[in-house]
């Protein structure tokens, strides 16, 4: 499976950083706003590479990790299609 390029950025980034980090951290990380992540991450959500967590940090909002699936931390991309 090949990811569109925006995807494979937002993948790259959260398997380097040990395949989990919030939603904040990927867009500051990728340098793009945090409702720019949305279409990033349900890409690799509905290709069942990731997962949303929402953890209750003691804050007004739980925090939403993305968190790679052991396909996603074992995933190479071929030229096949998303």
């Amino acid at each position: 499976m090949k990811l569109k390029e925006k995807t494979q950025e937002a993948f790259d980034v959260i398997k380097a950083h040990g395949g989990r980090m919030t939603t904040a951290d990927l867009a500051k990380e990728l340098n793009i706003l945090p409702s720019s992540v949305t279409g990033r991450v349900n890409s690799l959500v509905k290709n069942e590479l990731a997962y949303r967590e929402k953890v209750d940090e003691g804050g007004e909002k739980p925090v939403t990790y993305v968190c790679l699936t052991d396909a996603g931390m074992n995933f190479v991309p071929t030229d096949d299609e998303e």
